[in-house]
């Protein structure tokens, strides 16, 4: 008869990613989030929008406060500061 032990997580794991992003400030999106647009749509336009919902094709609507809605993709925000 085989017998398995639970084992518990290793505590010493680092995240390896955590500071080996290439964009500074980066984040898993997640709806209601608020972020830094990293290119605003005109220059008189926020520079910050709030995450509604993802799209199927992994792109996200956005609002952007006095502008409206926006299709973005991840590589377009980051977390603010």
């Amino acid at each position: 008869m085989k017998t398995t032990t639970n084992q518990q997580p290793n505590k010493t794991h680092k995240n390896i990613w955590k500071n080996s992003s290439p964009t500074p400030q980066c984040l898993i999106p997640l709806p209601s989030t608020w972020v830094a647009l990293l290119e605003p749509q005109t220059s008189s336009c926020y520079d910050e929008a709030l995450l509604m919902c993802q799209y199927l094709d992994g792109y996200w609507a956005a609002w952007i406060p006095d502008f409206g809605e926006i299709k973005l993709h991840s590589g377009q925000f980051c977390r603010m500061s």
